[in-house]
């Protein structure tokens, strides 16, 4: 361990705070990782850490926040002390944990997905807000989905969809794409579609999800674009009553998801 980090203006410093940018998670192929529940589950799963970063006296007072340290350790990733006054700087949340973990990238292309034979993926296209995105990888966990593909929208490296996700995004299958690369692979794997859009005459009860299927959400405000649509071997509305004509993206993609787990399950 080397010695104790005490400026902001330490180029190491100035590197981790660049991450919070997504061109810079892409261009260097790491991202920043936070709270001490999100990080144990990275390390259960295996994900690649590079560094932690940890402000001993803010750590001593956080629950668990010793047991993580000592994991870190014990899984060889580097530690490096700071000061609290440059954990407060580099730390993403308000009132830091006391340690920040810099991993490997969530960025695999869909064909590095490994799947079963009839998956039940969940697909999202330009969904804009983090936690959203992070939201819908903690529904997949607990629905069974198969994987999650993101087209478009925030990226699985932001910090916002990885405490969103409670760490799902460590555990999920997940990958992101072009939108042509996507519904490419979902053709190849003769898979069927089925794009949720309040439009549609078709409840998502009277759908068949069954077998291998994709269910596609689209943006919070735009839902999804015509080409989406018109790939679609089904559309499908959840029905809505009162004044609100639409849900939450990872509203819908829950209601979505567990029916098609309960269908699945008696079926």
């Amino acid at each position: 361990m080397s010695d104790i980090v005490t400026s902001p203006q330490n180029e190491r410093v100035k590197a981790l705070i660049r991450l919070r940018e997504r061109k810079e998670r892409d261009a260097t192929g790491r991202m920043l990782i936070e709270e001490i529940r999100v990080i144990g589950r990275a390390l259960e799963a295996g994900h690649k850490l590079h560094e932690a970063w940890f402000c001993p006296a803010m750590l001593d007072a956080t629950p668990d926040g010793p047991a993580a340290l000592s994991a870190l350790r014990r899984h060889g990733v580097e530690l490096v002390e700071v000061s609290q006054r440059v954990m407060d700087k580099i730390a993403y949340r308000n009132n830091p944990e006391g340690l920040l973990v810099v991993g490997a990238l969530l960025n695999p292309l869909p064909d590095d997905l490994e799947l079963p034979a009839e998956p039940l993926l969940l697909v999202l296209h330009d969904v804009e807000k983090p936690g959203n995105l992070g939201a819908v990888l903690r529904t997949a966990s607990g629905a069974g989905i198969d994987g999650v593909l993101v087209t478009g929208g925030a990226d699985l490296g932001n910090p916002n969809t990885l405490r969103a996700s409670t760490g799902a995004a460590f555990t999920v299958p997940c990958a992101s794409g072009s939108p042509d690369s996507i519904l490419a692979f979902l053709r190849e794997r003769n898979l069927k579609l089925i794009a949720a859009t309040p439009d549609s005459d078709l409840l998502h009860t009277d759908v068949d999800l069954t077998g291998g299927s994709a269910i596609v959400l689209g943006a919070e405000d735009r839902g999804l674009p015509d080409d989406w649509l018109e790939a679609a071997d089904h559309c499908v509305r959840i029905p809505m009553h009162g004044v609100a004509d639409s849900l939450n993206v990872s509203v819908a993609a829950a209601v979505l998801a567990y029916e098609a787990e309960r269908q699945r399950r008696i079926g």
